[in-house]
């Protein structure tokens, strides 16, 4: 289920963490999430990194995913694109 299958765009704890065990490959899951979605993914691990007991992997995940947003949004990247 990507984020914005969740209806309003904000994914929550219980969410996030379906979404993480759900998914085979971080690389593979975020690579394919449009650049709407990989911004949904980003703020839910960003606001969950900023509790006192996050999801487990969700540091890697986010690494992953700014990483990801950051490739997306160079100019000169081919693979930059709004929409999966």
């Amino acid at each position: 289920m990507y984020p914005a299958q969740t209806g309003r765009g904000i994914m929550n704890r219980s969410q996030l963490a379906h979404f993480m065990k759900h998914s085979t490959d971080p690389e593979i899951t975020l690579g394919a999430a449009s650049t709407d979605e990989l911004a949904i993914i980003v703020d839910a691990l960003y606001r969950n990194l900023d509790t006192p007991t996050p999801v487990f992997g969700a540091q890697d995940w986010y690494d992953l995913a700014t990483e990801e947003l950051a490739r997306r949004s160079e100019p000169a990247s081919p693979d930059a694109y709004g929409a999966a």
